[in-house]
């Protein structure tokens, strides 16, 4: 099967659509071995025992849901996690962030009581932080998508190559722990919960869904697998010179990292007086040909989990400043280049203007 490429208006924020462009001429065979040797290979790049494939994050992270009671997480949630929360029916309570865009240790500590199950800690576009300890009840659960690099896996983690993968494809998502009933248990929810007994019968030992990864994805997830260190390198080397360009401003922060982070964007926090006047900086950076992007917002103040009744101060900061560049692996330094001038010319043009109230 071959991937038809499209051409893509602005530098873009994702890079699926320049990967679909450049597997345009590949051919994939639809090979049952695929599923096994992609299930392998993700498991020997992660150091685990198992990686289970799925169709998409959410579906991963949604059978690590599977059984959770009460889940504390943050709620600056993207896409595939809170729909994994919704569908896995999971009561979900919401503790407060730090300026690194992940849960702090005391917010946890002031929201876990008797019932609280799962913890899922979510690390920020790519840059890796430090989980805070938990009491020894408590299960972790690591949401890693938004990071190509290698991770050391302490618990249940979910990790997609969807930034790898050609736009029309499954991105894919993938269940890594290293323990045998954790694996087992992720390999009958993606089978619809379904255990074959003898002859026609069979049963259902949970409410599973149908979300084993295709083997489409599969195949070229396979190919993908061998660009995972060029498109890290990539990453790292587009962040570094954006730092090195946007380094001596003033009017935002930059998040920190480890060096070997490979982040997913290029996230800044813009300073309070250029919350009024953000949204046009963002009109501003896209009218220039790069498209910027704020990924989430704090999910109870959405229309379908709204919820008046919560108040997450710091959460609520990090939406009004945060600001996200494009970093990915299919940027080139020119572009990189561009970007970086971009951001600083829509920055310093509303510096002053302030808000009108």
């Amino acid at each position: 099967m071959s991937l038809p490429s499209s051409a893509a208006a602005l530098i873009p924020f994702s890079p699926r659509e320049r990967e679909r462009a450049a597997l345009a001429e590949r051919t994939f065979a639809l090979d049952g071995k695929a599923l096994p040797q992609l299930e392998a290979a993700v498991a020997a790049y992660h150091g685990c025992a198992h990686a289970v494939a799925f169709d998409t994050p959410a579906s991963a992270l949604e059978a690590a849901l599977n059984g959770a009671g009460r889940v504390i997480t943050d709620a600056m949630a993207p896409p595939h996690r809170h729909t994994a929360l919704s569908r896995s029916g999971a009561q979900t309570v919401y503790a407060d962030i730090g300026l690194g865009g992940v849960l702090i240790g005391s917010a946890i500590a002031d929201a876990v009581n008797a019932e609280t199950t799962t913890v899922l800690f979510a690390h920020f576009e790519g840059i890796r932080s430090q989980c805070p300890a938990l009491p020894p009840a408590l299960t972790l659960i690591e949401d890693i998508t938004a990071s190509l690099a290698p991770a050391p896996i302490s618990a249940t983690a979910v990790w997609s190559l969807s930034p790898l993968m050609p736009e029309g494809v499954s991105p894919t998502g993938f269940l890594l722990t290293d323990d045998d009933a954790s694996a087992a248990h992720a390999r009958l929810f993606r089978s619809a919960g379904r255990k074959p007994g003898s002859l026609w019968n069979y049963d259902l030992p949970l409410r599973g869904a149908d979300c084993t990864l295709d083997l489409l994805a599969a195949a070229v997830g396979l190919e993908q697998m061998t660009q995972l260190e060029a498109a890290c390198e990539r990453r790292r080397e587009n962040s570094t010179l954006l730092d090195e360009r946007l380094g001596a401003s003033t009017l935002f922060d930059r998040m920190k990292r480890a060096p070997d982070d490979a982040p997913a964007s290029y996230p800044v926090l813009l300073t309070p007086q250029l919350y009024c006047p953000k949204e046009d900086i963002y009109t501003g950076i896209s009218a220039k040909g790069v498209e910027a992007a704020v990924c989430c917002k704090p999910l109870y103040k959405t229309t379908a989990f709204k919820d008046d009744s919560v108040r997450l101060p710091v959460t609520e900061d990090f939406y009004k400043a945060l600001l996200q560049l494009p970093c990915h692996h299919r940027l080139t330094s020119s572009e990189a280049e561009q970007v970086a001038a971009v951001l600083l010319e829509a920055t310093e043009k509303y510096a002053y203007r302030g808000c009108r109230f």
